[in-house]
This record gives structure tokens, C-alpha cells and sequence, in this order.
């Protein structure tokens, strides 16, 4: 077992972002922790308390750093990466956002308005999902945070997520995901200890197993804070997120055994039939067509500023699903349809019927 617990109350924003309860937060989940018989060795204790808690935080007798941004991306992309474990628990309780793009942001301690540092979610799930993080094949986590929509005026240029490493998505990834509200809501902690935090841990308490198996969880948790609360599971080669008593299932895709390999003929082939089409040729757009992917394959592309780099990076990530290429075309013809180009890439992808289902004559 190995955990990372955050609770991040200061920001060097100043006070009025200051959150009393995360620090309260995170030691109740060390404290359930040590009575699972975790060691401390493998808890990770992020704490960035306000004044009036450091005293809670230093006599907790477990060591702590600053939830700042170097401090995170050492421990996620370096520390937690390499090591292994059966079962890996990360709980953070502080300040959240999504911005213009709905995308998951969890704002560090050295955070200010003219420089929103934060940990992109997205990217760390899939970072977890995936061959950069390999050790941990089952994972719960909790996050305790708001996911107001960001004002696009006053965050233009500002929002800075933590770029995270990409690798290739694991064929199987036991990843359980829960948020103390939805998109667009505020948790019910205000100004004081997260009651998502406290009822999360209540629930655990009274059922161990729901931590290696918490769909039960995430229905407790519904039943208790209705529509405040949202679920975002990802295993067993499928992606389950509800928001309240509304569910969706969406299919995703698992690591392909293809019948051939792609040869480097079959790569040129491709990158230059997707390079010809007028959508993939900038940036703006190219990223486009990647965030309309699957989020597990679109975590996964390594972004590249040279076109040619990032379009035969675009074609690796693809093909490492079953059916990888049927998703990039709906993403293409999606925003450039009917055009010769678009055509004539159809025309080749047909031709790799392991990863891609034709959709007939009329091309969709």
C-alpha cells in the first residue's frame, strides 16, 4: 500500500484564498491510514497549512513538504512513478478549478493570480494509467476541491498547469476516481473542514474493502451529497463518470495485439496522409483533433512543437489501442469534413483494418 496525501490551506496568493480545514483533511486520512497499518514510510505528506494549523501539522509526527509545484510534479512524476505498490491511494484537499477548455485543475501553494501554477488532473490520471507510472495497478482517488469554471478574462495567460510525462496507457488500469462535486460546483466545506473528506473517510472506516473496491463508495457518497458529487472510474477497459443520478458508459479502447506491427513504410504512409489534411497542419487545430479523443489516448500523445514529430507521436499512441484510428478519423472528419483530403485519408486508413472499423461508403 502507498499513499499521497495533500491538504493545501495558504496560498502565496494571500488570505483570500485561505482555506481552514485541508490540513484537517489530510491527518484524518493519515490517521485511517495508520490504523490499516500503513507504514509512515509510505505515506507522502503534502501540507501547506495556515498559520494557526502549522502546529496541527508539525505534531502529526509523520514529515511533510509544501504542496508547491516542484514539490508535486517530484513526487508524481518521479518519486510515486518509480515505485510500486498493490494498492496506491492519493487524497488532496485545497483549492480547484476547471478551465475554458473543461478541463480539471488543482491549484498548488505558490499559486497567484498572475500566475495560476496548477496540477492538470487529466494529465496525472493518465500519467497513472499508463507505463510511466506501471507500479501501481490499483488506484483511489479522492480530491476534496471545487470545480468552478475559471473567468477567461482574469485567467488568460495566467492558468500554468505543471506539464507531466506521457507514455504509452497500460492495458489494464484499475483507477477509481472520486470528486467532491461536479463541474461547474462548489464543495460544501466553505471556509472549514471538507464534509466530503470526513464522509469519505466515515464510510471507509466502516468498510475497509471499499477501498480496493469502491463502487460502493461512490454510490454511498451520491446517496449522501446528491448532485454535489461526481465519479469518474476508470477500469476494466471502461470509463463510468456520473454527475448525481445521471450515468454514462464510455467505451475505452484497450492496448491493441495487432496482427502486424506497423512497419516504418505504414507510419511514412500515414503521417503523410494525415499531414495533408489542412486541420493537422497547425497547432491550434492539431490540438483540436487530439482533445476530441478518448481522454486515455489523448492523455497519452506526446505534444511536440514540430508538426511532423507530433503527427507520427499522434500515430504511436493510436495504434497501441484496438481500434486506435476509427477515433482519430471521427476526430478529423469531425472538423474538416468532405474535403479530398479528408477523403484520400480514409482511403489509407482503410487499409489497416487492425485498427481501424471502416464506416462505410459514404465515410461516416
Amino acid at each position: 500500500m502507498r499513499a499521497l496525501v495533500a491538504g493545501v490551506e495558504s496560498y502565496e496568493a494571500g488570505s483570500a484564498w485561505d482555506l481552514d480545514g485541508p490540513v484537517r483533511d489530510a491527518l484524518g486520512y493519515v490517521h485511517w491510514l495508520r490504523e490499516l497499518g500503513v507504514p509512515d514510510q509510505d505515506m507522502t505528506l503534502l501540507l501547506s497549512p495556515l498559520a494557526r494549523n502549522r502546529t496541527l501539522a508539525d505534531t502529526a509526527g509523520l514529515p511533510h513538504r509544501p504542496a508547491d509545484r516542484d514539490t508535486v510534479h517530484r513526487v508524481l512524476a518521479r518519486e510515486l512513478a518509480d515505485e510500486r505498490s498493490d494498492w496506491l491511494l492519493v487524497a488532496w484537499s485545497g483549492h480547484g478549478l476547471i478551465d475554458a477548455d473543461r478541463n480539471r485543475r488543482l491549484l498548488f501553494a505558490d499559486a497567484v493570480q498572475r500566475d495560476l501554477r496548477c496540477l492538470d488532473v487529466e494529465a496525472a490520471l493518465a500519467l497513472y494509467r499508463s507505463d510511466g507510472a506501471p507500479g501501481h495497478p490499483r488506484q483511489l482517488w479522492l480530491l476534496d476541491a471545487c470545480q468552478t469554471y475559471a473567468d477567461t478574462a482574469a485567467t488568460a495567460g495566467a492558468l500554468r498547469p505543471d506539464p507531466l510525462p506521457r507514455a504509452i496507457p497500460r492495458q489494464r488500469a484499475d483507477q477509481h476516481v472520486l470528486f467532491a462535486c461536479g463541474p461547474g460546483e462548489t464543495t460544501r466545506n466553505g471556509m472549514r473542514s471538507g464534509v466530503f473528506s470526513a464522509e469519505a473517510l466515515r464510510l471507509l472506516r466502516d468498510h475497509p474493502d471499499w477501498r480496493t473496491s469502491p463502487r460502493p463508495l461512490a454510490e454511498a457518497l451520491r446517496g449522501r451529497f446528491g448532485n454535489t458529487t461526481s465519479l469518474w472510474f476508470e477500469g476494466d477497459g471502461e470509463a463510468h463518470r456520473t454527475v448525481g443520478h445521471r450515468s454514462t458508459v464510455v467505451p475505452a479502447p484497450r492496448r491493441a495485439t495487432p496482427r502486424r506491427r506497423l512497419e516504418l513504410a505504414d507510419k511514412r504512409r500515414l503521417h503523410d496522409a494525415l499531414a495533408a489534411v489542412e486541420v493537422m497542419r497547425r497547432p491550434e487545430s492539431r490540438g483540436q483533433i487530439i482533445g476530441l479523443l478518448p481522454e486515455a489516448m489523448a492523455g497519452s500523445v506526446p505534444r511536440q512543437a514540430q508538426t511532423r514529430l507530433e503527427i507520427l507521436g499522434l500515430i504511436d499512441t493510436c495504434v497501441t489501442f484496438s481500434d486506435g484510428l476509427t477515433p482519430l478519423w471521427e476526430a478529423v472528419s469531425l472538423v474538416d469534413p468532405g474535403t479530398p483530403a479528408a477523403e484520400a485519408l480514409l482511403g489509407v486508413l482503410r487499409d489497416y483494418p487492425e485498427w481501424f472499423t471502416d464506416p462505410g461508403p459514404d465515410g461516416g
